[in-house]
């Protein structure tokens, strides 16, 4: 017998041409019982979870996971907000068991029937659908037809999500078929067509699938047309397009193109039509609209470590003609971090007041959008700026950069640069970091560090970025690696190599829930430098900048800003250990003595990094997310070093605003008791004095507080714009 391969899309059009008629049951008052359980029985080769999406009819459940726990309002109450309520449609089953058959029919179980039973009383109602699956079935041969050399036979196949010996399931070999048309037409071959059919012999279960594949004709592009860049000037547009009069029609060239417009400044609208000419050229009109010349944009925000920022740009879209972008960027933080000295919402400030001090950026762009070819363009940056990395370094820098943006393929890019600044570090700001990594401890070392040396490096980006949406992602992943290495070739006074990858994933679970996870590595490995100004001083110092850090709003959530790896504890208050001099002896002994509130825990990094997170986000709403996560990670001094990794769970919440997510998050530190360095700063020399011994460190639990105090201790809040990763 021969089965036609439409028979099941008619039953679908068939089944859903009915739904409009029992539309109006609820109304009449027949669905009066809700639905209380809802059952499968029989289905073993499909979860129950995909046959609830088969059907219309659901039963009452809780609205949000968060009533289940940690608020269990729908297990204890039957309250109305906390429930979606579903009532029972009798209209509805017999068009529901027409859909579970045609969903199995569809999937190769052409044999499978459907019962129901159903249990009411006089306000609830209970279903069982009954399923008998029954034998599938299989697909004995696939042959395929190719019209022309446009494709073979077995690239068809290898793109089929089914093989002979498998279940009839249309919906995969319609998958298939969209892959093979889709990339036919990518290639220039816009009218291609697959058609299949399968034969099922009287009383077997055994099917012979057929496939024909006419690609048609390979299609040119015609005439070019471009409308509306008189401003910018044609010639740039036409640099931009990957394409030209008389190359095969592809389509990913012509949505590659398009987006490289749209991302120019200079346009505020840019789309590419096509329009079929003849059956083998289509003419393609190239469409844009300038954007104002000239644009001032400013905002503010506020950030766990940098308290409260505000920010400026004027922008000058087409400079000099041609699309070209120069900007003018300012930027102010640590605004009102004197005021709240470590309070809510800039927790993560200093409460020293080296490091409360105003910080700023003055940065110059210069952007040439097309460079020797049309996926390449070319940065020119001039800046200054302070930077205050809290209880680390205060640095201040002026320098250039130039970069060369090479987009390798779509949403792959490389992006080499070469960036010299004359750095320095403000007054006793760095001198722990020195001293702790180096053993440079006196004033006079530390000074002469301290002073502005050239920090030169030559640096790779390499990024391949598939996610959907870089302000809301919900699936796909992005790799991103990083090179850079300054030396005496590149006028540095700091000399090293360094490297970090970093990927991650995501994934819709659970309906609108989002499954992200992380994971990045780097490395840094210093080489004898000119940092003392002379030949016979070379020694190997790593800039602060470019050692690993961990601990923070984007990192592990669970510690303070870089405060997870090598850190060292600080006596900056030595009066509590008695007047005078006091001996490196009397210093231990004191050390000994006190508690860990009375110790500065500072941050000196490390040469290796290991981090990892994974994150669930569940949508509330349009504006609010929450989320759950668990960071882990370990900041190492050394190749050779071997400290445990620190994981910290945590959870979250995101509104998002027109700027990016405004996020929060709570993250809880399990640390124990850790033997931690201790350094004493005399005030009356300047000397910083490292001790002998560790001391035992232990800031939640060292008073042998009550669990509720102790737990609010382990409990860090992180505050920022932007998701962690």
């Amino acid at each position: 017998m021969r089965v036609p391969a439409l028979a099941p899309v008619l039953l679908l059009l068939a089944s859903s041409a009915t739904l409009v008629v029992p539309g109006d049951a609820r109304a009449q008052g027949i669905a009066d019982r809700e639905i209380v359980d809802l059952q499968f029985e029989g289905n073993e080769a499909f979860p129950e979870k995909d046959l609830r999406t088969a059907i219309l009819t659901d039963q009452t459940q809780c609205k949000s996971f968060l009533f289940n726990f940690p608020f269990m309002i729908c297990p204890l109450t039957d309250w109305g907000f906390a429930h979606s309520r579903e009532y029972l449609d009798e209209g509805e089953l017999p068009l529901d068991v027409i859909r579970l058959q045609l969903y199995y029919r569809q999937r190769g179980f052409r044999e499978a029937t459907v019962d129901t039973t159903v249990t009411r009383d006089d306000e609830t109602a209970r279903i069982l659908f009954q399923i008998s699956e029954n034998d599938p079935t299989l697909i004995s041969s696939i042959g395929v037809e190719v019209v022309g050399d446009a494709i073979d036979s077995a690239t068809v196949l290898s793109h089929l999500p089914t093989a002979a010996g498998d279940r009839l399931d249309l919906i995969a070999l319609q998958l298939g078929e969209a892959t093979v048309t889709d990339q036919l037409r990518r290639a220039g071959y816009v009218d291609a067509a697959v058609l299949r059919d399968y034969f099922i012999p009287r009383d077997s279960r055994q099917a012979d699938v057929v496939m024909r594949v006419d690609p048609g004709p390979r299609v040119r592009i015609g005439e070019v047309r471009i409308v509306g860049a008189e401003d910018v000037g044609e010639e740039v547009v036409r640099s931009l397009l990957d394409f030209k009069s008389g190359d095969w029609f592809e389509e990913t060239r012509i949505i590659e193109s398009q987006r490289r417009l749209f991302n120019l400044d200079a346009f505020r609208y840019a789309n590419i039509a096509s329009e079929r000419a003849s059956d083998t050229l289509i003419d393609l009109l190239v469409q844009v609209a300038t954007a104002k010349p000239r644009a001032v944009t400013a905002g503010f925000g506020v950030q766990t470590n940098e308290c409260v920022q505000i920010e400026g740009q004027l922008m000058n879209r087409n400079f000099l003609g041609g699309g070209r972008t120069f900007r003018v960027t300012g930027r102010l933080s640590n605004l009102l971090t004197k005021q709240l000295n470590g309070n809510f919402p800039c927790n993560g400030t200093s409460s020293d007041e080296v490091y409360q001090e105003l910080n700023w950026l003055l940065d110059l762009s210069f952007i040439q959008p097309v460079f020797s070819g049309s996926r390449n363009s070319l940065q020119l940056r001039l800046f200054t700026e302070r930077e205050t990395i809290p209880d680390l370094f205060v640095r201040t820098g002026v320098g250039g950069e130039v970069a060369f943006n090479w987009l390798v393929m779509p949403r792959m890019s490389m992006r080499p640069s070469y960036r010299p600044e004359l750095t320095a570090f403000g007054e006793q700001s760095a001198d722990i970091y020195f001293c702790v990594n180096y053993g440079l401890c006196t004033p006079e070392d530390i000074a002469l560090l301290s002073e502005s040396k050239w920090l030169s490096p030559l640096r790779l980006l390499w990024a391949w970025n598939r996610t959907d949406n870089p302000l809301a992602t919900t699936r796909g992943y992005y790799i991103a690696a990083e090179g850079e290495a300054a030396g005496s070739f590149t006028f540095s006074d700091y000399q090293y190599i360094r490297g970090s990858v970093e990927s991650a994933g995501f994934q819709p679970v659970f309906g609108s829930a989002v499954l992200g996870a992380r994971v990045r590595f780097g490395g840094v490995r210093g080489m004898s430098g000119t940092v003392f100004g002379g030949e016979d001083a070379d020694v190997e110092i790593i800039h602060p900048t470019k050692r690993f850090f961990s601990g923070g709003p984007v990192s592990v959530r669970g510690f303070g800003l870089n405060l997870l790896g090598p850190t060292v504890l600080v006596m900056s208050d030595l009066d509590d250990c008695g007047s005078g001099f006091l001996t490196p002896e009397e210093l231990q002994e004191c050390a000994d003595a006190l508690p860990p509130t009375a110790f500065d825990e500072r941050p000196v990094g490390g040469n290796v990094l290991l981090e990892g997170s994974l994150e669930m986000r569940f949508p509330l709403s349009t504006r609010f997310t929450i989320v759950g996560f668990v960071d882990a990670g370990q900041v190492w001094r050394s190749f050779d070093e071997r400290a445990a990794l620190i994981a910290t769970p945590g959870v979250g919440v995101r509104f998002n605003s027109p700027i990016g997510p405004l996020r929060m998050d709570l993250g809880y530190n399990p640390s124990g008791e850790v033997l931690k360095p201790v350094v004493a700063v005399r005030s009356e020399t300047g000397v910083i004095v490292e001790l002998e011994d560790p001391v035992p460190y232990d800031p939640y639990g060292w008073d042998d507080p009550s669990f509720f105090t102790e737990f609010w201790r382990r409990i860090q809040l992180q505050f920022s714009i932007g998701e962690a990763f």
